[in-house]
């Protein structure tokens, strides 16, 4: 076992001065949990030595941790800045090297170096990057300067649920005994429908809570410019205008085809006048500047699918019975809420900095 600093001190001292053994001062000091074999072997080096410390050079040589493998493993694992994905994983480095795999990580670790796992996000071409540089720098300008304006700022969104439970191969693993081959076929492989069924759902988040879920596409009809306008004039404003009676809100909405089409354009500046955010205001690309898309619909689709594994709903009903299940305790949740619209700026002034490109190291 290995001592402390202050256990080698106490052991020393009840040698030298009270004459006891290994046994003895075991004895004495039960707290401590020492084995009297371990106490033992620093008391034969203390009488060997005259010290309880630890020789220098002593101990395992280094033997694979060398100079010029260090010079190689930092050569090898590190991508060039031009070249992303030119590095060598450490299995390879260590083929190449012949030492370790341990040896290579634990050089790594010796040079300080961090290891991340590459994140997967959209690609945006040039023009679009710069769209979304401007647009996002538009909204910090017209934003920024009030610091209660969020709180009148209402963000709509839709989401679609399929029946089939997402997968995360990660997470998703099977412990067994034996081969692979005798496991339970219904537990070794999860099955996906790529023509899974799926509900639309759609919402309005506010400072005051998300209103209640509107299923846009029961009947299986896509939603297009008109019926997106009957959902906003029956559904969606009057919710809106229920938490906001005084009718002091701003509208907010992302560039989707059914949101940008003429007729949608022309109800809202009749409607809402300056209170809305024109299609070609929002950054082009941009779930991760909208409260739903990066806080609210993870939080409930966690819920819904939850336990499920790779068992799929039934059927349509079915899953929309477990949504309006788990949506109120979501919805009502103020403070993660109120927590993702006062990132809602910061989120754009991160767009800005990136000169229009993924923010998902800012904000995970």
């Amino acid at each position: 076992m290995v001592f402390s600093f202050e256990d080698r001190a106490i052991i020393k001292n009840d040698w030298e001065e009270n004459g006891w053994t290994a046994y003895t001062i075991v004895k004495q000091h039960p707290q401590k949990k020492w084995k009297v074999y371990s106490v033992h072997r620093l008391l034969t080096k203390l009488k060997e030595t005259g010290s309880t410390e630890r020789k220098p050079g002593s101990g395992r040589p280094i033997s694979a941790s060398t100079e010029e493998n260090m010079e190689a493993v930092e050569e090898m694992i590190l991508s060039q800045e031009d070249a992303p994905g030119t590095h060598v994983p450490p299995r390879k480095i260590a083929k190449q090297l012949n030492i370790s795999r341990a040896t290579v990580l634990r050089i790594r670790k010796k040079l300080k170096l961090n290891c991340s796992k590459r994140l997967k996000t959209t690609k945006i071409n040039q023009a679009a990057r710069q769209r979304r540089l401007e647009r996002s720098n538009g909204l910090v300008e017209r934003f920024s300067n009030d610091k209660r304006v969020i709180e009148r700022l209402v963000f709509q969104d839709e989401k679609d649920f399929p029946l089939q439970v997402p997968f995360n191969s990660q997470n998703n693993r099977v412990y067994h005994k034996g081969p692979k081959n005798d496991i339970c076929q219904a537990n070794l492989f999860s099955e996906t429908n790529s023509f899974s069924d799926k509900l639309m759902v759609s919402a309005v988040l506010t400072w005051h809570g998300v209103t209640k879920p509107f299923f846009v596409n029961e009947e299986g009809l896509k939603v297009n410019g008109e019926r997106y306008l009957a959902h906003l004039q029956d559904e969606l404003l009057p919710a809106v205008r229920e938490v906001y009676p005084r009718e002091n809100f701003i509208f907010v909405q992302d560039s989707a085809p059914s949101h940008r089409c003429t007729i949608v354009k022309n109800f809202l500046k009749e409607e809402l006048r300056q209170r809305f955010l024109l299609p070609t205001a929002w950054p082009p690309y941009s779930p991760d500047c909208n409260p739903l898309d990066y806080h609210f619909w993870d939080a409930v689709s966690n819920r819904v699918y939850q336990g499920r594994h790779s068992k799929p709903f039934a059927n349509l009903s079915e899953l929309k019975a477990r949504i309006e299940d788990v949506w109120g305790e979501c919805a009502s949740n103020l403070t993660p809420i109120r927590k993702s619209i006062r990132q809602f700026v910061p989120r754009l002034e991160a767009v800005v900095a990136k000169d229009g490109g993924s923010i998902k190291t800012v904000f995970g």
